[in-house]
């Protein structure tokens, strides 16, 4: 089916997700979080307890996912056929998932499709989450609190749900897409920290004027959602982005050259990361005879510009983990790319070509080499996510680590 290739990158592909919904009003959105999960490469099955289908017709989820929808458990024993064969190729997601679904499954009781589908799901070894749906004070409740902890502690990953109008709103798709992905591929990051350094980074000359270029912050934005994805534990963005910053990640703003210096070299004069992801696009240069008022805009002035130190370089002072390091530039050979950054020693180099597609910044796709010191991988045209979620797959077969 048709995806945006901007916002979804087949991370799903060869997996079936096992929707269960529950009796909620946000029951309107699931057909919609069907079409998604499955342009992010998904198979989709659905079942529904007979409330939920009393408030929804099945026949628009078997639109929406081009299979049949399961109300009531028969003589296939869907609770159980559903999710034989590889066990980790199929998740359980209920969604929305209740209040009185919440404490059912917690405790037990299997007297629907959703529960049964719990039931043997979790116990099969089927990675399973849900998204809660309830007024905030039946959220608060002691026992539904007890509840979800004990199903935290089955191993059961609880999708944080939006608190607004006194009410637990389940999460938008995206959210609940990448807790999805995370359950199938959360193990290659797991329990990494990862500070991912992106946006433009603008030079002053005077107080109100800059030089600066046209980087968005695209891939920076998709390099937290795919380490989020391969099962990063801390996820910091330094930086600027027109794009989405998601809600799991701890953001640090910077756009002055002199904030992303102290910005960085602050974090990591503190905290310690595995992985530090430097995409920014960052001036090479100082102006030497910056201006402290605005200069008048009715005569001629010269700007000079001296080389700068590299931030890579103030990084790799500070950090011992693993690096990655982004290079611009007409086309190089490999050995050349690293001999630009070598001063750093970064582990891995993601060149791509200005003559290559449309542009560097922005939605689009381009060329991109893996350079290491002693040899590099040719990654063909892909977009930003497709390349962020391939680079960071990497990283622990390149440091030798098993992930």
């Amino acid at each position: 089916m048709d995806a945006d290739e901007n916002r979804f990158e087949g991370m799903l592909t060869g997996k079936t997700v096992v929707l269960a919904v529950t009796a909620s009003i946000s029951l309107y959105r699931m057909p919609d979080l069907v079409r998604d999960l499955r342009r992010e490469g998904a198979r989709v099955m659905v079942g529904m307890s007979r409330e939920a289908a009393s408030m929804i017709s099945p026949t628009i989820f078997q639109w929406a996912s081009e299979n049949s929808v399961v109300t009531a458990v028969g003589g296939e024993i869907e609770h159980i056929s559903l999710f034989l064969g590889h066990a980790r190729d199929t998740a359980l997601l209920i969604c929305p998932a209740s209040h009185n679904t919440v404490g059912k499954i917690a405790n037990g009781i299997s007297d629907d499709v959703p529960s049964l589908f719990f039931s043997f799901a979790v116990g099969n070894g089927n990675p399973v989450c849900i998204c809660p749906a309830m007024h905030e004070g039946m959220m608060l409740n002691p026992i539904n609190r007890r509840n979800l902890k004990s199903l935290e502690d089955a191993g059961v990953r609880i999708i944080p749900p939006r608190i607004s109008e006194e009410k637990a709103k389940i999460s938008e798709n995206d959210l609940i897409m990448d807790h999805v992905c995370r359950l199938f591929g959360g193990n290659i990051l797991h329990g990494k920290s990862v500070l991912i350094i992106g946006g433009r980074g603008e030079e002053m000359i005077d107080p109100v004027r800059a030089i600066s270029n046209l980087g968005s912050g695209f891939t920076m934005s998709w390099f937290a959602v795919n380490a989020f994805r391969l099962g990063a534990s801390s996820i910091v963005m330094i930086g600027n982005t027109e794009f989405r910053i998601p809600e799991y990640a701890e953001y640090i703003h910077a756009l002055k050259m002199e904030e992303f210096e102290a910005e960085v070299e602050g974090i990591l004069s503190k905290r310690k990361f595995d992985v530090v992801i430097n995409c920014a696009s960052l001036s090479d240069f100082s102006v030497k005879n910056r201006s402290g008022s605005k200069m008048p805009g009715n005569t001629g002035t010269t700007v000079t510009l001296i080389p700068r130190e590299k931030l890579l370089d103030r990084i790799r002072r500070k950090h011992s983990g693993i690096l990655v390091a982004f290079k611009l530039d007409h086309e190089l050979p490999p050995d050349q790319v690293y001999a630009k950054v070598s001063s750093s020693s970064p582990d891995l180099v993601v060149f791509n070509s200005i003559s290559h597609g449309s542009g560097p910044f922005g939605k689009v796709s381009n060329h991109y080499t893996v350079v290491r010191p002693h040899d590099h991988e040719d990654l063909g045209v892909l977009t930003k996510a497709q390349m962020t979620l391939k680079v960071l797959s990497m990283l622990y077969r390149e440091s030798g680590e098993v992930s």
